[in-house]
């Protein structure tokens, strides 16, 4: 019975130690409105997905270029298709840093000759 104890506090403390979870972040400005969800699998392996959308005034993209991360973790993606100003955006890593809860996520968005940076917060 004690090492059935011993074992289950030891999974607790090690389950604790985890970088897992679902975060979802968001940011907004003048010309885009942005939604990005991160599923941390383990500390080194996630998968994003998220959308983007026009909000603008001047004439509606049909593709961008997008850069999103932190200081330590970037990724992106170029030609990005537009349907109505909405894009799906996403990427996964494996053996990479992965973005966690309280992170300020920093992203460009690259679209005819243009360029706006914005910061996606956690959604509480």
């Amino acid at each position: 019975m004690k090492r059935i104890s011993i074992f289950i506090i030891l999974l607790l403390v090690l389950g604790g130690c985890s970088n897992s979870g679902i975060y979802e972040f968001s940011g907004t400005t003048d010309n885009w409105d942005v939604f990005y969800m991160v599923d941390v699998t383990n500390d080194d392996e996630q998968k994003a997905t998220g959308t983007l959308k026009y909000i603008g005034d001047g004439p509606m993209p049909e593709t961008v270029d997008y850069k999103i991360g932190t200081t330590l973790t970037k990724m992106g993606q170029t030609g990005t298709p537009l349907t109505d100003g909405k894009g799906n955006i996403g990427s996964g890593c494996e053996g990479c840093g992965t973005f966690q809860e309280d992170d300020e996520l920093e992203m460009e968005i690259m679209w005819d000759g243009q360029t706006e940076k914005l910061i996606l917060t956690t959604i509480k």
